[in-house]
């Protein structure tokens, strides 16, 4: 390693990303309406500059601001020196300093790995794909997630971003039973909901029913699928507890549909208890659930060893994690349709702060081709941004 990519300096700005999304923020859900979040900058000795982002959700994620900037602290203090370009060297010395022994602190870790990434990318003068092993295409197919409240206007939505040329929608099926508790009343509610969403689009649109672990029993999961027999296109995401293995391993056998599993997903040893349980035919990678690109890669790698599929989705991200998500996923030889527009119907930014990044075209998500990351960041408009706009370090949500 060039001495002139030690790590000088670890540093970071509160953004104040404001959410949009249909049903957050409203009294009748859990999903509030603010998003913790930090841009992180690290500095190389010699001035390259790399930046990531870290951001959380406190009811999701178990994470707050306040502590994203404690772990923060003390990960600049272990990186001190190291050279960037050692991604491997840089999370080992981070898990030497917090959360080695259980999980904790990936969001602020994720925000490191993209800025070393973004550094070691712009120092070499290719993209953050290159690090992981190289592109393997660079259009991707898009996933989006809809959280409306009623079949009818679940229905609009789907066709709507169907006809934006989206090849994935993930209908959320949880909400009331996460706000009210299970019942019959409410699961109905909520199979509603999909069934509208399936019946307005075609069978070539993939429709992932994510609960957000708000069925909890394998048996009435089952049961409420049922209905379901002979839609192709149709996965359940989540439908129990992220620690119940078993049961979801139970259900894959008996429902019929592909399973899929998220908020498990947060490192690769879990991810291979996942597997040897056979619980799940596809998994969800979020940069921030998972500590950033290079965990990111190490669970794919598993996973495609594995047969089992993987989908990479915001979490959600401003621009800067959502042009990372999709450097991943440009990587990962079996490709699912990835969700890397939060920053388009998840959230809004002041302007200035970010350029460049994924774009998109014909309902498709277009990689960055430039070094690192491929965003500019205007790091003095983003100071003066947080030094003006209010700062929410509360819950948030997925």
């Amino acid at each position: 390693m060039p001495a002139d990519l030690a790590i000088a300096a670890l540093d970071w700005v509160p953004l104040a990303p404001r959410l949009i999304k249909e049903g957050y923020g409203d009294a009748d859900s859990v999903w509030p309406g603010t998003l913790p979040s930090l841009l992180v900058r690290i500095t190389a000795a010699d001035g390259t500059v790399g930046y990531g982002e870290a951001t959380t959700q406190t009811w999701y994620l178990g994470e707050t601001r306040t502590q994203m900037e404690s772990v923060l602290a003390l990960y600049a203090q272990a990186l001190q020196g190291r050279p960037a370009d050692n991604i491997a060297g840089a999370h080992a010395a981070m898990l030497g300093s917090y959360a080695g022994a259980a999980p904790g602190g990936n969001a602020a870790r994720a925000g490191v790995d993209m800025a070393l990434h973004d550094l070691t990318g712009k120092a070499l003068g290719v993209p953050a794909a290159t690090l992981l092993g190289g592109r393997l295409r660079d259009r991707l197919d898009q996933l989006t997630n809809l959280y409306h409240a009623t079949p009818e206007a679940m229905a609009e939505g789907a066709r709507a971003f169907a006809a934006q040329g989206f090849k994935a929608l993930k209908i959320k099926v949880g909400e009331s039973l996460l706000a009210h508790g299970w019942s019959r009343a409410g699961l109905t509610a909520e199979l509603a909901k999909l069934t509208a969403a399936l019946d307005a689009v075609g069978p070539e649109i993939m429709i992932d029913a994510d609960a957000n672990q708000a069925w909890r029993n394998a048996g009435d999961a089952a049961a409420a699928l049922r209905a379901f027999a002979g839609r192709p296109n149709l996965s359940i995401e989540q439908p129990l507890a992220y620690e119940n293995y078993a049961g979801h391993a139970q259900l894959r056998r008996i429902a019929g549909l592909p399973v899929v599993l998220d908020e498990p997903v947060r490192a690769p040893d879990a991810v291979m208890q996942l597997i040897r349980a056979e619980a799940c035919d596809r998994v969800v990678i979020k940069l921030n659930r998972v500590g950033g690109l290079y965990p990111s890669m190490r669970i794919a790698t598993i996973c495609e060893a594995a047969g089992i599929g993987v989908s990479v989705d915001t979490n959600p991200f401003t621009l800067l994690g959502d042009s990372a998500s999709a450097q991943l996923a440009s990587t990962i030889p079996t490709h699912y349709p990835v969700d890397c527009e939060g920053h388009v119907s998840f959230l809004t930014l002041a302007e200035g702060i970010l350029s460049g990044g994924v774009s998109f075209a014909d309902g498709r998500a277009l990689v960055p081709q430039g070094p690192g990351l491929g965003v500019e960041v205007d790091w003095a408009r983003a100071q003066a941004v947080a030094e003006s706009a209010p700062i929410d370090s509360g819950r948030s949500a997925p």
